[in-house]
């Protein structure tokens, strides 16, 4: 072989080792890209989920008071019937 021949070679090998070596490197950076965006979406999820959690959990206990509220009224109100029932049994 001459020497135009080995320059061929050698400047084909050298080509395609740079052309993998940039390719490799791209789907490094595509990879990594995708990695961020699919953390950044599971931050976000994870945010909303956090958010609805604690709507979840204050509504939970906004009806706990609202039903002791309740509770404490029909308490009242049997108090006031057992009171009505006992004049109502003397005026008899």
């Amino acid at each position: 072989m001459n020497a135009a021949a080995w320059a061929f070679i050698v400047l084909f090998i050298s080509a395609a080792i740079v052309l993998t070596a940039r390719y490799f490197s791209l789907a490094r950076i595509r990879s990594s890209k995708s990695a961020l965006t699919a953390s950044k979406e599971y931050r976000s999820l994870a945010d909303e989920y956090r958010r609805l959690s604690d709507v979840a959990i204050t509504a939970n206990e906004h009806v706990d008071l609202r039903l002791t509220d309740l509770s404490v009224r029909v308490d009242s109100l049997k108090d006031q019937l057992d009171q009505m029932q006992r004049i109502l049994k003397e005026v008899e």
